[in-house]
């Protein structure tokens, strides 16, 4: 091994970084707050084995997010690692990494689910077996009606504690299932059997592997296989990958899954480890994160780690680094020349805020000369909150992209709603994108619980038709007023279809001001993203995206013109080039990025601290807050501000 000493462009590592950087014990844990360049410290570790001669098929990264892979590779750029040589560095995300281990066990064939719609119908399935099995002896224990649709995203986000913090591998693997053990896990019986008969579903009675997986299933399932024998497998064990250096980012966000195969990583490498996280920045506990595997979990289960502090911000100064230090009750310093200035700015109504905001970009506040308009952030605690601005974004000929969720235009439930504009004002052909057409057509099936008429019997064929008819329509759009009439209005349920054709009716009168006061009344938005939605907080989305939606329309004279200038802002929006663009975002899509002037809207009780007040709701903030370098502002309802600005000394 070589002892050369890497030198990064365009910066001098301080002591704390050139520490990290140095560092030759073999399991270190970096304790960083945020702004403190942990990400950039964890690329220079990087750099420095390959300069000390490391092999790149010796070197993982892991992370928790898409997002901080993308950050990391972009510090690799940063200090200079040629692209010939960080494109080939193994960086993924704990999930990633661990399916393609997986795949290595299992083979291919495992179906990928992204979303809980794609869950339920197994779900309402492991239900389905948990009440008819003629064997249950507590069936008095099942507080249920009907078929548990109202159950499912309950259940769902258990089974996502479940399997993050593996308890009952761990707790109660050779324990019959009971009341009693429910009670002294913290759950309820009914979860435990649905879990169990859930996981039957997915392993699908195949030997070998799973029928399908969701997000961080795959981790779930690698830390069981190597707890159990099967990881005594034929040949080579799955994570002996000969690895001389292991990173991981965001290590505040590990749960007892991505931990135990951490161990096990760790256990079949010759490997160094550094871990990177900053306690104040867990937002997903629900999953089973927890801040104590940096701490003495670590030290007890893996070994004595050596801690290196990233105390300083170089992102921020010390003003802004004041309001979060007292936001996370711990001081926080402040290292850079930035005179990063707090803006907190009361407002009296939405539409305040978004004129605000448009000057805000217009005079470029808080950018540096050179810098693009992608250096502003504006950050969302909620999707619906981008309808107006975005409109007035685009009225003003502001150019934006959005990360974390579509633009709204693009959403199912409004594409929904300018599919029944269209068809009442028979004026298919005027949405000039083709792919616009195809995502309105399905939309207009999906929220209607309706299906294309085939032949065909089984459902892949079934799907295929439908794939195909909407196809045809899309490319002919003169068809669309047939299809609507005979494929998706007559085949709704009946209940849905008098809402839709009262919702037409309301269009048809060609009235703004009825189109205001009557089209979600008609509608009932709410009622139909029940029937095919599964989170309580996507099912409010939709209706306050599609009220946001008619909201935008009383600047009209008509409902027709409403339509035309709904189309005119899909093409101005398609239109926008992503370098000058600024960007609205989610606060999680955000997290491990930066940006010269972070603007934070609706810090208001009710609106930002979403089942009340959560460290996951406070960790947010501090996330959002930390992501700015030289200007943040925040805007508030004067008439309710948050609890949380007077937490950080901002009011």
């Amino acid at each position: 091994m070589s002892d050369a000493i890497f030198k990064p462009k365009g910066m001098l590592p301080t002591a704390e970084q050139l520490a990290i950087q140095l560092e030759r014990h073999r399991h270190v844990i970096v304790e960083a707050n945020a702004g403190a360049a942990k990400t950039t410290t964890l690329a220079l570790r990087l750099a420095q084995a390959l300069a000390r001669g490391a092999d790149l098929e010796s070197l993982q990264a892991l992370t928790y997010t898409e997002a901080a892979v993308t950050a990391l590779r972009q510090a690799l750029d940063r200090i200079g690692v040629p692209a010939s040589v960080r494109n080939r560095l193994r960086i993924q995300t704990f999930d990633d990494f661990c399916a393609e281990r997986l795949l290595t066990i299992e083979g291919p064939g495992v179906t990928r689910y992204n979303t809980p719609e794609q869950l339920k119908p197994h779900v309402l399935q492991a239900i389905e077996r948990v009440l008819d099995n003629p064997d249950e002896r507590h069936r008095d224990e099942f507080a249920i009606e009907g078929s548990g649709e109202g159950s499912v995203e309950g259940l769902l986000a258990s089974f996502d504690r479940l399997k993050g913090t593996l308890q009952l591998t761990l707790e109660a693997a050779d324990r019959p299932l009971s009341p009693a053990l429910a009670d002294e896990m913290g759950d309820d019986y009914l979860t435990l059997r649905a879990f169990c008969a859930y996981e039957h579903l997915r392993r699908g009675g195949h030997p070998d592997r799973h029928a399908f997986r969701a997000p961080n299933d795959a981790t779930h399932d690698l830390a069981k296989v190597l707890l159990s024998d099967d990881a005594l497998l034929e040949g080579e064990h799955p994570m002996a990958l000969g690895l001389h250096l292991i990173v991981l980012d965001e290590m505040h966000d590990t749960n007892r899954a991505m931990f135990t195969v951490l161990q096990h990583l760790l256990r079949q490498n010759p490997a160094a480890f550094v871990g990177a996280g900053d306690r104040d920045q867990v937002i997903h506990a629900v999953a089973g994160a927890e801040a104590h595997f940096m701490g003495e979990s670590f030290n007890r289960e893996i070994g004595q780690a050596h801690r290196l502090p990233l105390t300083s911000s170089y992102r921020f100064g010390q003003a802004l680094a004041h309001h979060v230090g007292r936001l996370a009750h711990k001081t926080y310093l402040s290292q850079s020349d930035r005179q990063t200035s707090v803006r907190v700015m009361r407002y009296d109504s939405a539409k305040e805020t978004n004129w605000h905001i448009a000057q805000a970009i217009t005079n470029r506040e808080g950018l540096s000369p050179k810098a693009a308009n992608s250096e502003i952030a504006i950050l969302l605690r909620q999707p619906h909150q981008s309808v107006a601005l975005e409109n007035h974004l685009l009225d003003q000929g502001l150019d934006y992209r959005t990360a974390g969720f579509t633009p709204y235009l693009m959403r199912p439930e409004v594409l929904f709603v300018r599919g029944l504009i269209a068809h009442a004002r028979e004026d298919f052909p005027a949405i000039e994108d083709i792919e616009t057409r195809r995502r309105i057509l399905t939309s207009l099936l999906l929220f209607c619980g309706s299906f294309v008429e085939t032949d065909a019997t089984d459902p892949e064929s079934q799907k295929k038709a439908q794939d195909l008819a909407i196809t045809e329509v899309t490319a002919q759009p003169q068809l669309a007023p047939f299809f609507v009439q005979n494929q998706v209005l007559r085949n709704a349920p009946e209940r849905v279809r008098v809402l839709v054709e009262a919702a037409l009716e309301v269009i048809s009168a060609n009235a703004t001001d009825l189109l205001l006061n009557r089209f979600t009344e008609a509608l009932k938005p709410q009622q139909l993203a029940a029937r095919v939605l599964v989170q309580s907080d996507a099912i409010e989305q939709v209706g306050a995206n599609i009220q946001g939606l008619i909201q935008s329309a009383s600047t009209f004279d008509n409902v027709e013109s409403f339509f035309r200038a709904m189309n005119a802002r899909e093409v101005r929006q398609k239109s926008m080039r992503s370098k000058h663009c600024i960007v609205i975002s989610s606060i999680e899509a955000a997290k491990g990025l930066e940006f010269e002037h972070v603007i934070m809207p609706g810090l208001n009780k009710g609106e930002f601290a979403i089942g009340g007040n959560t460290s996951d709701n406070r960790n947010l903030l501090y996330v959002g807050m930390t992501r700015a370098k030289n200007q943040l502002t925040i805007l508030y309802d004067g008439t309710r501000p948050s609890k949380y600005l007077y937490d950080t000394g901002l009011l």
